[in-house]
């Protein structure tokens, strides 16, 4: 058996060879994969005095909530009427709402946009593996809904993927985004309010994770960095902002009807209170604070101080206000 052997020399002599015959047909590129700014969103026509306003609805009709809240508002349509919509939910698991956004609630929101004139709106989101966002859909029977009319459901796994980097983050160098996210012109966030075993709460923030790839998610896991304990919990709540900032909706809609306090899903002991509000704002800061102030009123062992960590490194990154005195709010009961 004859033996093989390459040098130096027989490596750069093939790599020449290799590189002549590229315009015979063959592609040869040592090109890197561009890396884009974070989405930059639209600015927020939802401000008052130099202040965004938050909109915080009573009650425990969804649709009525909401068309209060647009009303107090000003309507969807002041973002551009026409452009494209991407929904984004929390589609994690095939549970009932709070565990998932509620998908009636989906409904009436594509409801209300097509009747400020926006037609081509996509509900979106990435599961944690590739069969989450087609199992949560069913549940709600989304597919049958969306085929008489109105919205298409988007599986973000099965997306292209664009590579972004922020100058300030300090947990990640890049992150990977879902190309139909980065390139939506309106993006509506639709959280549910939940704690978490990792990032203690979840919400506005945290729900961006589904428009980031595989490879992003897990670094906010500590997994390729090999972090334990505190490190990881501190790398998550830091990484949490910096996804966030990845995204960049323009509108966060809080369906705060119920949330749910001790685990974010029922099989590890969630518990579900009934809090009867929804949360809208330009404003993803505004949005959150408000939301964490919420849970924290119903729930006593959740301490808004345990996301300090999380909310200060949002505001450093431009994600919106600092604190709830920065805010105009506008509350209604219907």
């Amino acid at each position: 058996m004859s033996e093989f052997k390459i040098n130096r020399r027989t490596f750069v002599g093939g790599a020449v060879g290799f590189c002549a015959a590229a315009p015979l047909g063959l592609k040869f590129s040592l090109q890197e994969e561009p890396i884009l700014p974070v989405r930059q969103r639209q600015p927020n026509p939802w401000v008052e005095n130099d202040k965004p306003v938050v909109a915080a609805i009573t009650g425990t009709s969804y649709a009525a909530m909401l068309a209060k809240g647009l009303e107090l508002l000003g309507g969807f349509a002041r973002f551009g009427s026409g452009k494209p919509v991407m929904l984004k939910p929390n589609f994690i698991l095939p549970e009932a709402y709070p565990t998932t956004t509620d998908g009636p609630s989906i409904l009436a929101t594509v409801e209300a946009l097509n009747k400020e004139g926006f037609n081509d709106i996509s509900v979106a989101d990435g599961g944690h593996r590739r069969s989450t966002k087609t199992e949560a859909v069913a549940f709600y029977n989304l597919e049958e809904k969306a085929a008489a009319g109105g919205f298409k459901n988007l599986h973000l796994l099965e997306d292209e993927v664009v590579k972004v980097k922020h100058d300030g983050w300090t947990a990640m160098k890049t992150a990977g985004v879902f190309k139909s996210a980065y390139e939506s012109p309106i993006m509506i966030n639709m959280p549910v309010i939940k704690q978490h075993p990792m990032t203690v709460y979840t919400c506005a923030l945290k729900n961006l994770m589904g428009p980031v790839d595989l490879p992003t998610r897990m670094f906010l896991h500590g997994v390729p960095q090999r972090l334990q304990g505190e490190e990881r919990l501190k790398n998550a709540k830091l990484c949490v902002a910096e996804i966030a900032s990845a995204v960049n909706p323009e509108i966060t809609i809080i369906d705060a009807r119920q949330v749910m306090g001790k685990n974010a899903y029922r099989p590890g002991g969630g518990v579900i209170i009934d809090t009867n509000m929804l949360i809208i704002s330009g404003d993803s800061m505004a949005a959150e604070l408000m939301a964490a102030k919420v849970l924290a009123k119903q729930y006593p062992d959740f301490q808004p101080s345990s996301i300090d960590d999380t909310l200060g490194h949002a505001t450093a990154l431009g994600l919106g206000v600092a604190g709830l005195d920065d805010v105009v709010l506008k509350e209604a009961t219907v």
